[in-house]
């Protein structure tokens, strides 16, 4: 039988282009977020990426994969940190969904305070009410903790006491990811309690999420 003439059913098509924007991404994270994770200098930075995309990608059900989630997920700091454009994104055939959801993800880089624009981001995540993006954000968060150790004090502090529990209060996902940060942040808890002998008094449920909304839409 000549090859030429089978049809190649949709699916194919849809794999084999999937397939093909995957290895782009890939290629594309090891190229332009370059150096190595704070305070960890045996850590490449690019392998963040991967392991977001993969605690995105385990947490999906597994019989309905979403390639456009889990390009986004693997692309979620390629604007912020490898300089590339959200028109350059395009132009690579990135698809409209998997962009969109790099640009709920990404801060606005224009703004110096790094503290306003994670706030700010956050914001436009509670606007932008895409239960995706929040999972991105929580895989983020997540791979972030677990490495938290190369940052200093306050830092380390402010992800554990701040960030993880606004995250945890505001995306409204019941899924597998919203459990590991859960976890995570706990462990951390426990470990800065231990090397720095103080105890960490702000726990999750006692953050206000009306509150919260109000000072992020003042913002």
């Amino acid at each position: 039988m000549n090859n030429k003439n089978q049809k190649v059913s949709p699916w194919d098509e849809y794999f084999k282009k999937t397939e093909e924007l995957t290895k782009k991404a890939e290629a594309l994270v090891k190229e332009r977020i370059t150096g190595t994770r704070k305070g960890l200098p045996d850590e490449q930075n690019y392998k963040h990426s991967f392991r977001v995309r993969d605690i995105v990608s385990a947490s999906h059900h597994w019989d309905d994969p979403d390639y456009d989630l889990f390009i986004a997920a693997l692309l979620h700091d390629i604007v912020e940190d490898g300089g590339v454009t959200f028109n350059e994104l395009k132009e690579l055939e990135f698809s409209d969904r998997t962009i969109e959801l790099i640009r709920l993800c990404s801060h606005q880089m224009d703004i110096k305070d790094s503290t306003q624009r994670w706030m700010l981001m956050i914001a436009k995540l509670i606007e932008a009410k895409d239960d995706d993006a929040w999972r991105i954000k929580l895989a983020d968060l997540t791979d972030n903790l677990t490495q938290s150790e190369g940052l200093s004090l306050e830092n380390r502090r402010f992800m554990i006491e701040v960030k993880a529990p606004i995250l945890l209060r505001l995306a409204n996902v019941y899924y597998s990811a919203h459990s590991k940060l859960r976890d995570e942040m706990e462990k951390q808890k426990k470990e800065i309690a231990k090397q720095w002998r103080y105890v960490v008094t702000r726990w999750t449920e006692s953050y206000d999420y009306a509150g919260l909304v109000d000072d992020f839409t003042v913002i």
